[in-house]
């Protein structure tokens, strides 16, 4: 399935509702929202998502936003078609509160640290610098997942400095546990 239409408009710039509609090319079905719908930054308390009509999404947002932010709300896991079942991969949301929409972006591969092979599936987090506690307490700022080649985006970051840390979140808490 592709991202056809959105009420906001992705990317849009001083968002302020409550709910977000999307709409793709084919008739779609949800798939473990609640463990592959990746928002980041991490919102306190998950959205509402839903099916509205055959070819659509309805997100509500069940949490206030923090001013001046930008959102990045990664569909492409729990999003499929109807009919094959194939992944809406790569499909991503994305709005700011504030005036423009965030820039930087990194990315890279996570390895084994034994056998040097790519790790899919690994959650990336960026936390704030200094922040030693943040990987076992604390929530990140930013996270993305890694694909099955290892390789990880992280895009629309705030121009800061983070820490990075990679871990396979069983328990989908973003934390060391």
């Amino acid at each position: 399935p592709t991202l056809v239409s959105a009420i906001p408009a992705n990317g849009s710039v001083d968002f302020s509702t409550e709910a977000i509609y999307l709409e793709f090319n084919e008739r779609i079905q949800l798939d473990r929202v609640r463990d592959r719908l990746l928002v980041s930054p991490p919102l306190d308390e998950p959205p509402t998502v839903r099916i509205a009509g055959s070819r659509a999404l309805a997100i509500r947002l069940n949490a206030p936003l923090e001013p001046n932010t930008t959102y990045t709300f990664n569909l492409g896991e729990c999003v499929k078609d109807l009919t094959e079942g194939n992944l809406a991969t790569g499909v991503n949301y994305v709005f700011s509160t504030g005036a423009v929409l965030d820039s930087i972006r990194v990315e890279g591969i996570v390895r084994n640290s034994l056998t040097d092979a790519p790790e899919k599936h690994m959650l990336v987090m960026l936390h704030a610098v200094g922040d030693t506690g943040a990987f076992r307490a604390g929530r990140p700022l930013y996270l993305a997942r890694t694909r099955e080649d290892g390789t990880f985006v992280l895009d629309h970051l705030s121009a800061s400095e983070f820490s990075l840390f990679a871990l396979r979140d069983k328990n989908s808490n973003f934390k060391y546990d």
